[in-house]
């Protein structure tokens, strides 16, 4: 169904109070693209109160709940979609001609505008506005919660998804645990037009110093896949496959997609 925004899209970002060497960071970006954007306080570990039981640790619910704060926001004020930003983000400067697509929310429930230059499948091309950058349907894990486009509606299931709680943010969003992809119309950005600050030469120094704990996303914990028996790893990987062509194939999107590694716009690349 036609989605058409006349009006500028809402950005909101998230900073904590403790971090004003991100904000500054967030800011000159966004000026410098001539975008406007509310700033959201992040939610510490502390804010998120007992925690007994979660699978995550306090820094990631500290970090999903803040995102969920938006999410809540989006409802109670109407907010049709809006782009959600986390504070050490880099974004592309042809972000805005993306944002400016009257037709970028068609048929849309969430972009995926980041990348960490993983492997993912993605469906056919459907082109922008802007040259050069489309948006394919996603079918597999692209991890990052940095950029994303997302809409009321998808907000509105979001909050009350069973594990929003249990899984990393971008395991939700974006990974196959989650499962949204096969249930939501998810798509990826290729290019993609953001990255996190980390996957510069600069890496992790000043404002790319993190306030998570090293456990992040469903690949961090190596040891723990090491041991999982063979038998588990290959059913879940063919279920995958069966549930991508359960859920595609139908709809024709399946035709065409491909799974490559995922390309980063030129300006970004340059950093890394």
């Amino acid at each position: 169904m036609p989605f058409c925004h006349a009006m500028p899209l809402p950005i909101f970002y998230i900073n904590l109070a403790s971090r004003p060497d991100r904000r500054a960071h967030v800011e000159r970006q966004l000026a410098a693209l001539g975008l406007a954007a509310t700033r959201i306080e992040a939610l510490t570990a502390a804010d998120c109160g007992d925690v007994e039981g979660s699978p995550l640790s306090p820094a990631e619910l500290g970090c999903s709940r803040s995102h969920q704060k938006i999410w809540q926001l989006m409802i109670e004020r109407d907010i049709a979609a809006a782009l959600i930003l986390e504070d050490d983000v880099l974004l592309s400067a042809h972000l805005p001609a993306v944002l400016d697509d009257p037709h970028l929310l068609d048929g849309v429930d969430a972009i995926q505008m980041e990348t960490r230059q993983t492997s993912a499948m993605v469906g056919r091309l459907v082109p922008s506005t802007a040259a050069g950058i489309g948006r394919g349907r996603l079918m597999s894990s692209s991890m990052g919660s940095a950029a994303y486009v997302m809409t009321r509606a998808l907000a509105k299931r979001l909050v009350v998804h069973p594990e929003v709680d249990a899984l990393p943010l971008d395991t939700l969003l974006f990974g196959r645990p989650g499962s949204l992809f096969y249930e939501a119309r998810i798509y990826q950005s290729v290019p993609a037009l953001a990255i996190q600050l980390d996957q510069t030469v600069d890496g992790r120094q000043g404002a790319g110093r993190s306030d998570l704990d090293d456990r992040r996303g469903m690949f961090s914990n190596h040891d723990s896949r090491s041991t999982e028996p063979r038998w588990r790893r290959a059913s879940r990987h063919w279920g995958h496959h069966l549930r991508l062509i359960a859920t595609f194939a139908p709809t024709g999107e399946l035709w065409g997609a491909r799974q490559y590694r995922l390309p980063v716009a030129s300006d970004l690349q340059k950093l890394m």
